[in-house]
């Protein structure tokens, strides 16, 4: 069996593969960091795809993806926090591989998948992260936060295009956006003229 420095190794290279024509999560393009803490090995992805981070936890033989929501329950009147409980409750009969947890200080939700390290392959871990998106993409739905989540995931493409403009031409970025996310031209022309003069993100949903 591979130890904890190998299964880092091979998650990295699982998430910097990038497949001609992607149909899957993981077959797209991630940016990678790891971290050592102690006995903990803490891998980070970015997708420009959706604005959360996706971390895998590797410790003690055991491995886990976790997405951090940033929804902090223990802030809530008590009615609207049971309420969600219940939500996350009933989801969680509804995916196989993730699940919805409370953790933190403030209880905040956080999606998490188990990984079997004795027999997993790149299908399957790319099965795992595929189904971790879904239960992120469900739980925005069900409980009423997808106007919450479009304005995270335009502030960080925004983000994105402003880091690309430092380095690349305005074409280039152009090209990026109408490849990466099937955008017509005319919308990369836009969001590019919105990083460029620092509007606000979420505008652009109105548009």
């Amino acid at each position: 069996m591979m130890d904890e420095e190998q299964w880092k190794d091979k998650f990295v290279k699982w998430f910097e593969e990038e497949i001609a024509d992607p149909d899957k999560p993981l077959d797209e393009h991630w940016d990678v960091e790891v971290e050592e803490i102690e006995d903990e090995i803490l891998i980070k992805a970015i997708s420009p795809k959706t604005p959360y981070s996706v971390y895998v936890h590797i410790s003690k033989g055991f491995a886990s993806l976790q997405i951090y929501t940033g929804i902090e329950t223990a802030v809530m009147e008590l009615k609207e926090r049971l309420k969600i409980y219940r939500t996350l409750l009933l989801l969680n009969g509804r995916w196989r591989m993730a699940k919805y947890i409370i953790g933190g200080d403030n209880d905040e939700i956080i999606i998490h998948t188990d990984l079997d390290l004795v027999s997993l392959s790149r299908e399957e871990f790319s099965d795992a992260l595929a189904a971790t998106l879904f239960a992120l993409n469900d739980m925005v739905e069900r409980l009423g936060f997808s106007e919450d989540y479009m304005v995270k995931w335009v502030s960080h493409l925004l983000q994105i295009v402003e880091e690309k403009l430092e380095e690349e031409s305005e074409r280039e970025v152009e090209e990026y956006l109408m490849k990466t996310f099937g955008m017509t031209k005319e919308m990369a022309k836009e969001i590019i003229r919105t990083a460029k003069a620092g509007d606000e993100g979420p505008s652009l949903m109105y548009r």
